[in-house]
């Protein structure tokens, strides 16, 4: 058994560039994706069709933006496109000249289908018939809806991708994006139109395809048996398998012995069906397979390092003969799968010793960390009475417990589908136990299943409900409420739309901005004022250190805990959630011997210490000085960023509105509220001693002070002077205001609410955001940089 991972032990060979990647009689077959791709382009081209005129105010703001290129660009805009153009001709011509003349059909009819669809479109849109020639030949203003020349050239390279080589679609697809970026540049179309040239080449490409089939999708047996040749492998005869895995192409062999392989094959179009089948699940079920990956190879590595892993466990599994890359940069995967597949016995085979054996290795594989993700009767075999599991693409190391409960329940619907509900059922309450059944039953239902297995279930005429009863019964419990198994929620969706909404109206808002003025800004600008204030902005986070001492328990050194700090700024661009920000905290005070209750309270007393100084800064100034701000949201005269603002506003307070009157929603929020304060006091009540106290107080109350001076001395090095407390005023507002956005970072918040600030303040507005961009520059994008060094260090230093 060897695992090949060298050019010089995986047997590639170069064979030189290849434009085409097969033989000209190469196997067609329609494909379900080209369904999906032209419903989806379909759509898309509604939905640009119906928003492209009048612009929005954000295709409005990049096409200012992109208008104010250079125009000695322009030369590479144009060559830019001409490139994409000649790459057309040049596939046309080879497909010719290469005597591939179904290839040469397919892709001179999907250029006359997305010159049609593009002309057609034109015409809904602008309600005439747009000049076929200018439509062809124009490269300059004015622009069209959509670019009929980016659909004809891309709905060429869109056909011959299936038949192409990997390097030469890459190309292509460069090609593509920055010819369609050039003809925006250039005037001849708007985004819109740029990006409906694309959907419509691609509906061009998918009704082709669909009329008469492609390639795409898996690799004829021929390169199979030369990819083979190239790994050391020969084999005696090789056969498609009857059912395919999605992402990959199963091959069935044998090898000179005659001894039965299995290989797996992640060829140059995997990503046709790893997109639509394995992306799908992980991003919309939560525990059904690993994470997609995009590389063919890293595909083939993580199916054989995982069943090596758990052969080495002690669990029955393929066996793993090689795995490598080709020249072509076809990933291959060759296996020795034992026995039959529970699918293909009859109920008489399948004793209750087997079920019982299939239970012992998934209690195996857990012991060893490691969950399979699909388990089902393709993926369980049987060898001399003996189960064993094959088909690890799907697993995970380091499962959590709902990946292990959802092993187990596919485990139960496996057990029931082929051996009957009775002897199912049975065979799991005798090795699991009342309560180890108990805690499954949540998980038997349709998003935990494997599709195979989903399909099964469906053969079968199994309820899942009813099955879900029985076991409950059996276990003499309840049937309890199923366990959320999606992993898109609304909370998600929210904060994905409330990101999006805050990219897009700061965008716009900087459209009313002229950027002449800013340039002239920072052209006039004191650059040494400017380093001195990136240099002073990074000391708030010794003063978070000295807060953050105060909270712990047991004393520290100052130079970790300050490292903690920087290490954080990392985290919460990396992984923008609290509870990223909680567990690094939480493991780095247990490694200073803080015990885990004392390491939780450690953030939150530290947390609210930093909203107490906030609120007190914020109190005290408008109370007890003179200092204001006189904001203006006339929608109709503060522009942009105003509105950003204003919209904001708008949202938190209906959303609170909504919290309000909604009883269910009232009572959670009352509860949840009740629960901060019930640990604030709690956690406050163990600060008792003046000394910490004061480090808690005064580190925070320091770090906001020098936030608000550094945002000072950004405005000093462009030439304007701000009262320091109004800069506290600004720097405060805008901090508690950001935190009550569900926006991560605050980023797109932060930024247009400081320029709102400093313009109350007297800034000019162009002046403003300048001192605002550069501000978060300094403060929050780049202490990502130097916080990854300091997570480094912290590993190495076993500080995490």
């Amino acid at each position: 058994m060897t695992l090949l991972s060298s050019p010089s032990h995986t047997g590639q060979v170069k064979r030189g560039v290849r434009l085409f990647a097969g033989p000209i009689d190469e196997p067609r077959a329609r494909r379900a994706t080209d369904v999906v791709l032209a419903v989806a382009a379909l759509a898309g081209l509604i939905l640009l069709a119906w928003a492209s005129e009048p612009p929005a105010g954000f295709e409005q703001a990049l096409i200012d933006f992109l208008g104010a290129f250079p125009d000695f660009l322009t030369g590479v805009w144009q060559l830019l496109f001409d490139l994409f153009a000649l790459w057309a001709i040049v596939l046309v011509a080879a497909a010719a000249v290469r005597r591939r003349r179904e290839l040469v059909r397919d892709q001179l009819l999907a250029a006359v289908v997305a010159l049609a669809a593009a002309l057609i479109l034109t015409r809904l849109v602008d309600g005439s018939w747009p000049s076929l020639w200018s439509a062809l030949r124009d490269v300059g203003p004015p622009p069209t809806f959509p670019a009929a020349r980016v659909a004809c050239a891309a709905a060429v390279i869109i056909t011959s991708s299936p038949h192409l080589s990997h390097p030469t679609r890459r190309i292509g697809r460069w090609l593509m994006n920055f010819g369609t970026a050039s003809i925006v540049v250039l005037g001849a179309a708007t985004p819109a139109g740029g990006i409906s040239g694309l959907l419509v080449a691609v509906l061009a490409a998918a009704v082709v395809h669909l009329v008469f089939g492609s390639c795409g999708g898996r690799p004829g047996l021929h390169e199979v048996q030369i990819a083979l040749d190239e790994l050391g492998i020969r084999t005696s005869s090789l056969g498609a398998a009857d059912r395919q895995p999605a992402g990959a192409f199963l091959v069935h062999g044998s090898d000179d012995a005659g001894e039965p392989l299995a290989i797996k094959v992640y060829g140059r179009d995997a990503y046709d069906t790893q997109l639509l089948a394995k992306l799908w699940r992980t991003v919309w079920y939560r525990q059904e397979g690993a994470p997609p990956t995009l590389s063919r190879l890293q595909q083939a590595e993580h199916e054989a390092f995982l069943s090596l892993l758990a052969r080495q466990a002690g669990v029955p599994v393929q066996q793993v003969v090689t795995a490598g890359a080709t020249a072509d940069e076809d990933a291959l995967l060759v296996l020795r799968i034992p026995g039959r597949a529970l699918a293909e016995l009859p109920r008489s085979e399948i004793t209750d010793a087997v079920l019982d054996d299939l239970w012992r290795i998934v209690q195996v594989l857990h012991a060893a960390d490691i969950a399979h993700g699909q388990i089902d009767p393709v993926h369980v075999t049987v060898e001399d009475g003996r189960a064993a599991l094959v088909d690890f693409s799907a697993s995970t190391v380091a499962p959590t417990v709902q990946q292990r409960l959802t092993d187990q329940a596919q485990v139960i619907v496996t057990s029931v589908v082929v051996a009957g509900e009775e002897r199912g059922l049975a065979a799991a309450r005798d090795v699991l136990g009342a309560d180890g059944l108990t805690a499954v039953l949540a998980y038997l239902q349709a998003p935990a299943l494997s599709s195979g297995l989903r399909r099964m279930v469906r053969g079968a005429d199994l309820d899942l409900d009813e099955l879900r009863t029985a076991a409950a019964n059996l276990a003499g419990v309840q049937a309890p409420d199923l366990h959320q198994l999606r992993r898109v929620s609304w909370g998600a969706l929210l904060q994905t739309a409330l990101l999006l909404f805050a990219f897009f109206a700061l965008v716009s808002a900087i459209s009313g901005l002229d950027l002449a003025d800013i340039a002239d800004e920072l052209r006039d600008a004191s650059w040494w004022w400017i380093a001195v204030a990136a240099v002073f902005v990074q000391l708030p986070r010794v003063a978070q250190a000295v807060s953050t001492l105060g909270a712990c328990p047991v004393p520290l050194p100052l130079g970790p805990v300050y490292a903690l700090q920087l290490a954080i700024s990392y985290v919460n661009l990396a992984i923008p959630s609290s509870a990223a920000r909680i567990a690094v905290n939480i493991r780095f005070f247990q490694r200073q011997g803080v015990p885990p209750g004392s390491a939780v309270a450690v953030g939150a007393i530290d947390g609210f210490s930093g909203f107490v100084v906030q609120i007190l800064l914020l109190g005290s100034i408008l109370l007890f000085s003179n200092a204001s701000l006189d904001l203006d949201f006339d929608l109709d005269t503060s522009g942009g960023l105003g509105r950003l603002l204003a919209a904001l506003v708008v949202v938190a307070v209906l959303a609170l509105a909504a919290l309000l009157i909604v009883p269910a929603w009232r009572r959670a929020l009352l509860g949840r509220a009740r629960e901060l304060l019930r640990q604030a006091g709690a956690a406050l009540r163990n600060v008792r001693s003046p000394r910490r106290i004061a480090m808690l107080l005064g580190g925070n109350l320091a770090a906001e002070l020098m936030f608000s001076a550094s945002l000072g001395m950004m405005a000093l090095a462009l030439g304007y002077h701000v009262p320091f407390l109004e800069l506290v005023l600004i720097n405060e507002s805008v901090a508690l205001f950001a935190g009550l956005m569900p926006v991560p970072g605050g980023i797109g918040v932060t930024e247009g609410a400081l320029t709102i600030g400093l313009t109350a303040a007297g800034v000019p507005q162009s002046a403003a955001f300048a001192i605002a961009v550069m501000y978060r520059l300094a403060s929050f994008y780049l202490p990502p940089i130097w916080g990854w060094v300091a997570w480094r260090w912290l590993q190495r230093n076993k500080y995490l």
